[in-house]
């Protein structure tokens, strides 16, 4: 499986409602015919320039870590997969019947 392309799309300062200034960092992420964005917003004060990034780097991480961790019970075994391909609960119709 190719790895994901992840990049910085856009930076930005951004007004929150009843908040401070804020920044949002949007990363982009690539595979194939698979593309998505994630925005994540951090304090304009937390971080400079240069920190932002790094940061939102850090939030993101933190993120697909709890993902990751809440979805392992999906995980399935090679076997369990092996046996869900073998699995086969579509009628086959006849090919007379074409």
């Amino acid at each position: 499986m190719d790895d994901f392309k992840i990049n910085v799309s856009r930076i930005e300062v951004v007004e929150r409602a009843g908040r401070n200034m804020g920044v949002c960092v949007t990363f982009k992420f690539e595979r194939g015919p698979i593309a998505f964005q994630i925005p994540l917003f951090l304090e304009h004060e937390d971080f400079d320039d240069t920190e932002m990034v790094k940061a939102a780097r850090n939030i993101l991480h933190d993120i697909f870590a709890q993902l990751a961790m809440q979805c392992e019970t999906w995980r399935l075994t090679s076997t369990e997969l092996k046996d869900l391909k073998n699995l086969n609960l579509r009628p086959v119709e006849p090919k007379d019947a074409l």
